[in-house]
């Protein structure tokens, strides 16, 4: 079970917090027992848990409230909670989130803090030690004792008592939600330092990756000189940086303190300290998927006249959803958006006066470093002229049904020592820096204008995020946040020298990070692409550590310039697009390159087909069935022949390199922008022709793709068009917390998309052999969000709804209306209670 909840439960605990964001985490319940029809919804334990059926009118009794407190839910559970205090709204906000969402908040909770193992047995060992290594909650409890009295404080310390209220009051009623009482266990009391633990998760699932390490074995084969044609520092097809200069270039900015390697005690290589290999990077935990669009329009190119925010976080599906929406009411705040079960704040959303969305920044914030060691010294490193100790931390981890696991983190003055691609490294990762992301959060929620959100990011330390913004007083803005690591040499998108020469000197000033404030074309756009141009004075981002090459961005950019009186409506309809830039870009190039070429009649149909496309990914389509097939081929047929010429190694996880011509893989996502930038700019490029000689062009290379892909698809689908539609091949599924697919709400056949079109289909689940299931969306728009401040209008749906129960009415309740596109209403204050609610009445 464990092998089948990897990647399902990656999204069980999920979380994006921008002050404090988790991506969705739990990375598996290893150990699980067969749960069987015990979990099936229609029966079994399910049907006694507390929100089984609708939720009925209750009063609440949370001791020690300022003022009463009212909860209401409209018929699709969105929840509106109004106190008269600002403790009381982030304790009340903790109650509601224990109520419908304790059992995905445990599990996140104990993945942070390396604690499954405890509940679910030693299959869960390797996913407890890397957390343990990586420091989650050495970094919480270090954050918690250093933050001072203040809204900080206080609104941890209030929602943490919420949640323990919520965990008393259930275990008293025998009503704990039915994991539990499957896995025998009650859920400890909720902390302060829990909440920090569940956000550094955020960190790790958008910002921990191995791509410096992967592509390391690239480098090395192919030579620095062709490594950098191939993989530029900026993607080589046209891009949409949203910063595009002038840039300034301040002096660098000191990172806060962290206490590598005195953390621990020196260790002197005894069998009890490193007697064990360092511990293996699970591929569960590594950044994988963590994308998201956004982008505001002003007043100037709106119907209504006012600025226009859209958001959608794309991230792995769950049930329960990653997201809880709510509105909240307290005399020092008012917002509406997205929090995320253990975190009191919104991630998403709005005030009275402003906007906001997020898409991660994909700038390396993990670095390598090659430590230089000798088996004569054991326990010990070089560094900085000398040999130096490694410091050791014990971390004992509990294992049920099993001995304490006596567990060692190892030190350097760089990180901790780790096991990535089969080659031992330490890890510097921005997300374990000493921060106060919390109180930035809550500064942001007070704000009152332009000055005073961006005031509000200058603390932030982690993760790196593009901050999206649009007021009422017509201002719109993007705003590139978070530490951004420098070093003295080398390449922090390549493994570094251990010995201290490619130590970090310092982060780039926040003033110094990419900006745009109300452009003259009246748009902003973030899609995960590089958000600067090429002349960026900075080590920043390259093509290959997770930048997208432009597609998404490309096509947003490609609707927003063409449309002039921008509604909400069409705002909405472009999150749900499924065009693909990449194909927009080039199919006409193919097509050029197929005039005066004789075709036999089967081709000529497909390049009929193709002239007649409008680049739409939807189901009802047979062009994108073999689009996709042919950019591989494309790849493949230019870069193949040299992948062997250059020797050039699979990375142990097998992720480099495609395993064959239709397949895609990581290099490949790079060198799509690569060759179509050769395409359109460098047609005789050299590296068309190949290694013995033989001359190739670009027209060559695409012409010779076509008539390998044509032939590929007659006899893989046959030649009636009717069985290419793409809609027979994709649909999407909502894995749920348990890993039981009795409990997974799908597959829905008919699906569209893929990774390049604005509204992103992205497979994460595995089939038995280890291969990811392309056409099985488990990934893509958690929530869509939207606000125009011309005409009031707010809308958002979240396909997971608000409760992790399955009896719930509200567990993927917002299924069918995601998948037309179509939104649920935003109600905020007097408007609330013109809708039919339920009502809770809290009280002290």
């Amino acid at each position: 079970m464990w092998r089948h909840l990897r990647r399902t439960l990656d999204v069980g605990g999920g979380v994006i917090l921008a002050a404090a964001v988790l991506v969705p985490s739990a990375t598996g319940l290893a150990g699980l027992p067969a749960l069987g029809a015990t979990l099936n919804p229609g029966g079994g334990v399910w049907r006694p848990a507390a929100d089984a059926g609708p939720a009925r009118a209750e009063t609440v009794s949370l001791p020690g409230l300022s003022a009463p407190a009212t909860v209401a839910f409209e018929d699709n559970g969105l929840a509106h909670v109004t106190a008269g205090a600002d403790a009381d709204l982030f304790r009340t906000i903790g109650y509601v989130h224990a109520r419908f969402r304790l059992a995905q908040m445990d599990l996140t909770r104990r993945q942070a803090q390396g604690e499954l193992a405890e509940i679910v047995g030693p299959d869960a060992l390797e996913s407890d030690r890397f957390e343990r290594d990586l420091g989650l909650q050495r970094a919480a409890r270090r954050d918690w004792a250093a933050l001072p009295a203040g809204p900080a404080r206080e609104t941890l310390t209030a929602y943490s008592r919420g949640v323990n209220d919520a965990i008393r009051e259930l275990v008293r009623d025998h009503r704990l939600p039915t994991l539990f009482t499957v896995l025998g266990y009650e859920p400890r009391e909720w902390t302060p330092v829990d909440s920090l633990a569940v956000q550094r998760l955020v960190g790790q699932k958008i910002s921990f990756d191995e791509q410096a390490v992967r592509f390391s074995f690239a480098q090395k084969a192919l030579g620095q000189k062709v490594f950098d044609q191939w993989f530029p520092v900026v993607p080589g097809n046209r891009q949409q940086p949203y910063d595009k200069g002038p840039f300034k270039k301040l002096p660098l900015e000191p990172l806060p303190v962290r206490a590598y390697p005195a953390d621990g005690v020196p260790a002197d290589g005894a069998p009890g300290a490193l007697g064990t290999p360092p511990t293996t990077v699970p591929a569960a935990a590594v950044h994988s998927l963590g994308n998201s669009n956004s982008w505001v329009v002003s007043g100037s190119r709106t119907a209504s006249g006012a600025p226009i925010l859209s958001a959608d976080p794309h991230l792995p599906y769950s049930l329960p959803s990653i997201w809880y929406q709510l509105e909240g009411s307290s005399p020092g705040y008012h917002f509406s958006g997205v929090t995320t079960p253990g975190i009191p704040v919104p991630l998403l959303g709005k005030t009275g006066t402003f906007s906001w969305g997020l898409t991660a920044s994909q700038r390396p914030t993990t670095l390598f470093y090659e430590e230089r060691t000798d088996p004569a010294r054991p326990g010990q490193h070089f560094y900085q002229g000398k040999w130096q100790p490694l410091t050791s931390v014990p971390e004992p981890i509990k294992v049920r049904g099993g001995a304490t696991e006596q567990h060692q983190v190892r030190l350097t003055a760089h990180g901790p020592i780790m096991r990535v691609q089969a080659r031992d490294y330490a890890v510097w990762w921005a997300g374990t820096l000493p921060s106060d992301n919390m109180s930035s959060m809550l500064a942001l929620l007070r704000a009152k204008d332009l000055g005073g959100f961006r005031a509000s990011l200058r603390g932030w330390t982690t993760p790196a995020l593009n901050f999206s913004y649009a007021d009422r007083s017509g201002n719109i803005a993007m705003f590139n946040v978070g530490v951004a690591p420098q070093v003295a040499s080398g390449n922090p998108a390549l493994p570094l020298a251990g010995d201290g020469s490619g130590d970090v000197t310092g982060s780039i000033a926040h003033d110094a990070l990419p900006s745009s404030v109300n452009p003259p074309e009246g748009y902003i756009v973030s899609a995960n692409q590089r958000e600067a141009s090429g002349d960026y004075p900075y080590q920043y981002s390259t093509s290959y550590n997770f930048v997208e090459r432009g597609w998404r961005d490309g096509e947003i950019v490609e609707q927003l310039s063409h449309q002039d009186k921008l509604t909400l409506a069409q705002s909405a309809a472009l999150q749900s697009d499924w065009h693909d830039n990449h194909a927009r870009q080039l199919v006409p190039l193919l097509l050029g390159a197929l005039k005066g070429v004789e075709l036999d009649p089967f081709e000529q149909r497909v390049a009929d087909l193709l002239a007649a496309w409008d680049y739409t990914a939807s189901p009802d389509k047979p062009q994108p069935v073999f689009f996709d097939s042919y950019k591989n081929r494309l790849s493949w047929a230019t870069f193949q022949p040299w992948w062997t010429h250059y020797k050039v190694p699979q990375d142990p996880d097998k992720g480099l390199l495609p395993r064959n011509a239709d397949s895609g893989a990581w290099a490949n996502e790079t060198l799509r922008g690569t060759v179509l930038g050769w395409i359109q700019n460098d047609p005789d490029n050299a590296f068309f022709s190949l290694p013995d000689g033989t001359r190739r062009d670009a027209t060559d290379v695409m012409r010779a793709a076509f008539h390998e892909t044509v032939a590929n698809a007659l006899k893989k689908y046959g030649p009636d068009f009717r069985n290419w539609t793409y809609g027979k091949y994709e649909s999407v599924l909502f894995p749920n917390l348990a890993g039981m697919s009795a409990l997974d709400l799908g597959p829905y056949p008919g699906w569209g998309g893929n990774p390049r079109t604005p509204n992103v289909s992205v497979g994460t689940r595995d089939a038995a052999d280890g291969r990811p299931l392309s056409n099985l969306a488990t990934a893509g728009a958690t929530w869509r969000f939207g606000v125009d401040w011309g005409t009031g209008q707010i809308q958002a749906v979240t396909a997971g709804g608000q409760s992790e129960n399955p009896m719930s009415p509200w567990y993927g309740n917002g299924i069918p209306l995601w998948m037309k596109g179509r939104y649920w209403p935003v109600l905020e204050g007097a408007a609330v209670q013109g809708a039919r609610t339920v009502q809770w009445k809290v009280t002290s």
